[in-house]
C-alpha cells in the first residue's frame, strides 16, 4: 500500500499544531485585553478586580499546560480555550460589536479551533508514552461529540463560575447553596473529560494495545505475530465494532486466531464480559498517523 502520509509529516503537524496553540495563547491578552476591559467597566469594583485576578490565572494556567504535554493539560486546554471564546463572544455582544471585540472573538475562536484539533490531541496524548511506544487519541463517541461533551463543558464552567459571582454579588444565601452545588458538578465533569483524552491505540514493539475504558475493561495487546492485517474497514465488513459510533474513518485489525477480550457491555459500559474477537474496528483521531507508525514498525 503506498502511504500517502508519513510519520515525520505527523510528528511536524503535531508540533507546528502545537507551536501554534502556544504563541496565539501568548498573545491572547493583547488581542482580548481592550474589549473585555471596556465590558467590565461597569462592574463594582471588588467583582472588576476578582473577574481580573481569576481571569490572569486562568491565562497563566492554560499557558503552563500549553508547554506540558500530558492528558491533564490536555483536558485543562480543551476546557478553557472554547471558554475564552466563550467570554470573547459575550464581550464582542457587550461592545455592541466593536473592532476590539471582534479581534478578540477572532483569535480566541482560533485557538478554540486549534485547542480541539487532532493533531494537538496526539501530541498531548503521546506525552505520556514511555519507552518505544506511541499513543494515538481515540476519535470521541458521537453522542458525546454532539452532546454530552458540550453538556459536560458547560456543566464545568456553570458549577465553577456561577456560585462565586452570585457571592461577589452579596446574594449569599442563593451564592453559598450554588457554590456547594456547583463545585462537585465540576468535579465530575472535568474528570470526565479528561478521562476522554485517555482513550488511545498504542503502538508498542510486542504490537498493538488497545486503551479504552468504553470498549475493554483492561488494556488489551494485540501481538505483532497474530496480526494478519491493519488497514482502513471496509465498508461491509464483519468487524467487531469498537468505535463507539463515532464519526471519521475507522481502522479493522484482523487477527490470525481469535483473540481473547475483555469487552464492556450494558449502556452504562460497567458489565466486563470475556469475549473471543477475530476482527475489530477502531476510530483513531488521525488514521492516516496511526497506519504511517505502524508501516514503520512492521505492523
Amino acid at each position: 500500500m503506498k502511504l500517502l502520509f508519513n510519520d515525520t509529516l505527523g510528528r511536524r503537524s503535531e508540533s507546528v499544531t502545537t507551536g501554534i496553540m502556544r504563541v496565539i495563547w501568548l498573545s491572547l491578552p493583547l488581542f482580548c485585553g481592550p474589549a473585555l476591559a471596556d465590558s467590565f467597566n461597569d462592574f463594582e469594583l471588588l467583582l472588576r478586580t476578582t473577574v481580573s485576578i481569576s481571569l490572569w490565572a486562568f491565562w497563566a494556567l492554560i499557558l503552563l499546560s500549553t508547554l506540558l504535554p500530558t492528558p491533564v493539560s490536555l483536558a485543562i486546554i480543551r476546557i478553557g480555550a472554547p471558554a475564552a471564546a466563550a467570554l470573547s463572544l459575550w464581550s464582542a455582544l457587550e461592545t455592541g460589536g466593536s473592532v476590539a471585540g471582534i479581534v478578540g472573538l477572532t483569535v480566541s475562536a482560533v485557538a478554540a479551533s486549534v485547542a480541539i484539533s487532532a493533531p494537538l490531541g496526539d501530541r498531548f496524548s503521546d506525552g505520556a508514552s514511555y519507552g518505544d511506544e506511541r499513543r494515538f487519541l481515540l476519535r470521541a463517541p458521537g453522542p458525546v461529540l454532539l452532546l454530552f461533551g458540550p453538556l459536560a463543558w458547560l456543566t464545568f464552567l456553570a458549577g465553577l463560575t456561577l456560585g462565586p459571582l452570585l457571592l461577589l454579588n452579596k446574594n449569599f444565601l442563593l451564592g453559598a447553596v450554588v457554590t456547594l452545588c456547583g463545585f462537585p458538578l465540576s468535579a465530575i465533569a472535568s474528570n470526565a473529560i479528561y478521562r476522554l483524552g485517555k482513550r488511545w491505540v498504542v503502538l508498542v514493539p510486542a504490537g498493538v494495545l488497545l486503551h479504552d475504558y468504553l470498549s475493554v475493561g483492561d488494556p488489551t495487546l494485540i501481538p505483532r505475530n497474530q496480526i494478519a492485517d491493519f488497514s482502513p474497514a471496509k465498508a461491509k465488513t464483519d468487524a467487531l465494532d469498537l468505535s463507539q459510533n463515532s464519526f471519521g474513518l475507522s481502522l479493522e485489525i484482523r487477527c490470525f486466531t481469535p483473540l481473547s477480550m475483555m469487552l464492556k457491555k450494558g449502556t452504562r459500559k460497567i458489565i466486563n464480559e470475556s469475549s473471543t474477537v477475530e476482527n475489530f474496528m477502531i476510530n483513531p483521531a488521525r488514521p492516516n498517523a496511526v497506519l504511517a507508525e505502524a508501516h514503520k514498525r512492521g505492523l
